[in-house]
């Protein structure tokens, strides 16, 4: 959409003869324009916000997920100690699962 905007806008330009200004068709595409332009400026500030509540909700669970790190890779060093001791990623998943619905 915004690219065949470009194109009208340049297409008009080069047939345009005389005051540009006068040119009706030249004044709907820039008005339509326009029209593009800010509803996109909205649309990116609408996504900045987004992006900001998204890196504080990621930055909320930051310390937990390092926590999680180091329980899983401690018990995948626990083999290292006896064979019994083994345990899955799906089987750690799940008990972390149950733990938080459990809260």
């Amino acid at each position: 959409m915004l690219k065949e905007t470009e194109d009208k806008i340049l297409a008009t330009l080069s047939e345009s003869e005389g005051n540009i200004l006068e040119n009706e068709a030249a004044i709907e595409i820039l008005d339509s324009s326009k029209l593009i332009s800010d509803d996109i400026f909205k649309k990116q500030k609408v996504a900045e916000e987004t992006q900001k509540k998204i890196d504080s909700a990621r930055m909320d669970y930051s310390s937990i997920a390092k926590h999680s790190a180091v329980l899983f890779f401690s018990l995948t060093d626990l083999p290292n100690i006896d064979p019994m001791y083994q345990y899955s990623l799906a089987w750690f998943v799940n008990l972390y699962v149950n733990s938080i619905h459990d809260r």
